[in-house]
């Protein structure tokens, strides 16, 4: 039996403001499409997603660590979900270290839009108090407890309900100096309404709503002050006492508040006194609190006040009440667009004059779709907040910026998530001369669409990726030492392409060109930069590489008002460099794309998003007319001679099969007319005689070479009804000596040519699902073939047969679920192994937005 491991996962985290999380063990968990992907940012290999969490029918909307613990043992024992399938679950990892789906929350009929764990300095007992909150309109509140190694118990406590407005983000934490839960939620109508547990009748019950925003709240953060930071000078910070409670708020209104919760301490004054002899007066004044009081709670009629509200708190053990007063703190302004996120640095241990103290820095990080974070502290003199640090993308085409950002449990590294899917970090550089230095660091990116095709180049030393998120992306190992051992790990490379239409379908010309086709007419012709060419040598460690690498363009840039790639060469920096008129040289160039002189520089680490957007496109060379609608597929012979296509089709005379000659880019004359409907799949044999291609009609026709004319590439020579329904893909045995077709009726058939005449089926084999798409091996593994089958589910199944018997057809190894995609197979390709025996590799595509590369060995 084979061992099948993952070598690499590409994914993009979904574009929500508590998709993601970060562990007290390091451990980053973010949605991605219907997954959770994990994944270690202060990994020393810099190896990216670990594996991925499948259980959830719908995106993954938000993601929270559950905690326990005291102090510095705090840890993170487990993890909530909340998803638009409108469940919940909490994950945990069983004795065997596998991560699993220990219990479901079920309850809402809405997306679960927010969930929030408690966070404390001390979070003890056997039980974990959860709330979710949903589209629905309600809040629920529950709590869980272990009962065994893969099996938790969750309680719905209570069901809050919030009206016609539903809540965008949820915190909880403990009242200062109490285990007295206190839930803040920030909903869609401005305000956000403050929850306590009331142990009387146990239950929470709205104390107070807190104004101010004006506009939709979308995050919630607690934490609680120690007063024992050596950078802040307590008598500076004005309000702001040890053991009080703080919450930030992010909104719509491009603005963050602070608000402060601290108990009420009682201060008998003379005005207070000689107030309290005055019963009329005490009455009228008890009257008018009351009817503030009423009014805060319905939210109507008030004025933004800086005053302090007090509730009345039943506190366990306490024989009366206590009061607390809630504060407005502080108005953070900075931001030009929504804040989607803020979040306080974590409580850690610091070290000052040899004493040990727990401390929770005065630092908040916010994300904004301005495409900036800031990292906001109270100044050390005056105690007023200010922007220490602005990090981000200062123009650039990255999208809607920011959806969310994280503290490292050190607070030494920051991540965020983009809109595009992709995460950024940087790291803490600061020194005793020069504060609040970051610098970025290596990190992951993904698709954030559908995934339809993968290819790997000629020679399989980087793979190519195209999905309907409109890109497409170059993934490729980088080699280097670590610590004087040989480490390798796969990132993204290069963006090839960045399109107006969702791409469809990709394929090699030859070692460094490609074609691809999208939801267009026109086939486009890319060909490798002398950037990516250098830049791809060095981090591979392939010095061969360069061999041909002078002739070609320096790079390429995306025109302000177009969609072709426009090649940049040496002629056009010198041009630049010597114009006087500089500023009607860049005119040519849009504001998001680089400039000549910015693409000069040679990789020495895998890029950053900004410089993938940028930096990392090819030149388009070539547009190939023909086909009436949308393309579906193309491919290339392995000589580079033909590029072979197909568009959407509902009659004959659409659903040809188009050839173009590369030598000149024109089309050949004659067209392979055997379909009746859209050609799904076109494939060549590896030695380029035959044409295969497959439909939604149900139909493979079989083309052969023809040689010396150039009207005529490939002539049709056979065709067959295979299947009961569309045919979604087909591939050829590494010999040529079979095909393998697979569709939607369930069935994997391989057909053989007998008496070097006609192609029979020699085989037939039924799956569970539906086939959607195929790949043979390069080599035969211990004298037998084996074929790659991805099913309509996701899973993946690995076939072999001995050769010589290739009518005896068995499974030889069912892919591990957590392996496989928890969508639609759209695309298997196999590795070449560098050197002879060398492990097999499988790339495959999905539905669920992800790529990956797994070792077959």
């Amino acid at each position: 039996m084979p061992k099948v491991s993952t070598e690499f996962i590409a994914i993009g985290a979904n574009r929500t403001a508590h998709t993601a999380s970060w562990g007290l063990d390091g451990l980053v968990a973010f949605g991605a499409n219907k997954l959770i992907a994990l994944y270690n940012p202060l990994d020393p290999t810099s190896r990216g997603i670990t594996e991925t969490l499948q259980g959830h029918k719908q995106r993954v909307i938000c993601v929270e660590f559950i905690e326990r613990g005291q102090e510095g043992n705090l840890s993170s024992v487990a993890l909530v979900s909340g998803s638009a399938d409108n469940t919940a679950k909490i994950w945990k990892k069983n004795s065997l270290g596998q991560w699993i789906n220990s219990a479901t929350l079920t309850g809402h009929t809405g997306a679960v839009e927010t969930v929030a764990c408690m966070k404390g300095h001390c979070i003890m007992g056997d039980t974990d108090l959860l709330a979710t909150g949903s589209a629905d309109g309600t809040i629920r509140i529950w709590e869980r407890r272990i009962l065994d190694d893969s099996n938790d118990q969750v309680t719905c406590l209570q069901v809050i309900d919030c009206g016609n407005k539903y809540p965008l983000a949820l915190a909880l934490a403990y009242l200062p100096g109490t285990t007295v839960p206190i839930l803040a939620s920030g909903n869609t109508d401005k305000v956000i309404s403050i929850y306590i547990y009331q142990h009387g009748v146990s239950c929470f019950k709205r104390a107070h709503t807190l104004q101010g925003h004006d506009n939709w709240v979308r995050s919630l953060a607690f934490a609680t002050y120690t007063g024992t930071d050596a950078n802040i000078n307590e008598e500076a910070t004005h309000t702001l006492r040890t053991g009080n409670l703080m919450l930030a708020s992010a909104s719509q209104d491009k603005y963050i508040r602070l608000w402060k919760i601290a108990p009420e301490v009682q201060r008998e004054t003379k005005s207070s006194a000689q107030a309290s002899t005055k019963n009329g007066q005490s009455n009228d004044l008890n009257e008018v609190l009351e009817a503030l009081q009423e009014s805060a709670l319905s939210a109507e009629n008030v004025q933004l006040s800086t005053k302090a509200h007090l509730v009345d708190v039943d506190v366990p053990g306490s024989e009366s009440k206590k009061q607390y007063s809630l504060m407005f703190e502080a108005l953070l302004m900075g931001h030009d667009d929504w804040v989607y996120s803020v979040n306080w640095e974590r409580p850690r241990y610091s070290v000052s004059n040899g004493v040990k103290t727990f401390i929770q820095p005065l630092r908040l990080i916010s994300a904004s779709s301005d495409k900036s974070l800031m990292i906001w502290s109270p100044d050390t003199a005056s105690g007023v907040w200010v922007n220490e640090v602005r990090m981000g993308d200062m123009g650039g085409n990255s999208y809607l910026g920011f959806c969310g950002a994280l503290f490292s449990p050190d607070g030494k590294h920051v991540v965020s998530h983009g809109a595009n899917g992709s995460f950024h970090m940087w790291r803490d550089i600061s020194t005793k001369d020069e504060e609040n230095r970051w610098a970025p660091e290596v990190s992951i990116s993904g698709h954030f669409k559908p995934v339809e095709s993968v290819a790997w180049d000629p020679h399989s030393r980087y793979l190519l990726s195209a999905s309907l998120d409109q890109s497409t992306r170059l993934y490729a190992p980088w080699c280097r030492s670590t610590e004087g051992k040989k480490v390798v790990t796969w990132h993204e490379m290069g963006r090839p392409q960045v399109h107006g239409y969702d791409l469809k379908c990709i394929a090699f010309v030859n070692d460094w060109q490609f074609v691809s086709g999208a939801d267009e007419k026109v086939l486009r012709v890319f060909d490798a930069p002398k950037s990516c060419v250098e830049s791809l040598a060095v981090l591979t460690g392939e010095k061969g590489l360069t061999s041909e690498v002078e002739s070609r363009p320096i790079g390429a840039n995306l025109p302000a008002l177009g969609l072709s790639n426009k090649a940049v060469f040496e002629g056009d920096i010198e041009t630049m460099v010597n114009s006087e008129e500089n500023h009607a040289t860049l005119q040519s160039y849009a504001q998001s794309s680089s400039t000549p002189t910015s693409l000069l520089e040679t990789m020495v680490h895998p890029p950053f998003e900004e410089h993938l957007l940028q930096h990392t496109l090819w030149p388009e060379i070539e547009k190939l007319y023909g086909h009436g609608y949308e393309i579906i597929c193309t491919e290339a012979t392995h000589d580079g001679k033909y590029v072979a296509s197909a568009c959407k089709a509902a009659t004959p005379e659409h659903a040809v099969v188009r050839l173009f000659d590369t030598s000149n880019w024109k089309e050949v004359k004659t067209k392979i007319n055997a379909h009746s409907l859209t050609v799904t799949r076109v494939r060549f044999s590896h030695n380029d005689r035959w044409l295969l291609t497959v439909s939604r009609d149900r139909v493979w026709s079989i083309s052969e070479r023809v040689e010396g004319n150039q009207d005529v590439a490939y002539r049709l020579t056979s065709k067959n009804q295979a299947h009961a329904r569309i045919i979604w893909d087909c591939a050829w045995s590494h010999d040529d000596k079979f095909f393998v077709t697979g569709s939607r009726d369930k069935t994997v058939k391989f057909w053989e040519q007998k008496d070097g005449t006609q192609w029979t089926c020699v085989a037939t084999i039924k799956c569970t699902e539906p086939i959607t798409a195929l790949d043979a091996a390069p080599i035969l593994v211990d004298g037998s073939y084996i074929v790659a089958v991805g099913l309509e589910s996701g899973q993946i199944e690995l076939l072999s047969a001995k050769e010589g018997k290739l009518d005896t057809w068995t499974s030889w190894h069912n892919i591990e679920k957590t392996f496989c995609h928890a969508g639609v197979v759209r695309s298997l390709a196999w590795r070449v192994p560098s050197t002879p025996g060398g492990r097999l590799q499988l790339a495959s595509a999905g539905e669920d937005h992800s790529v990956r590369i797994l070792n077959v060995e």
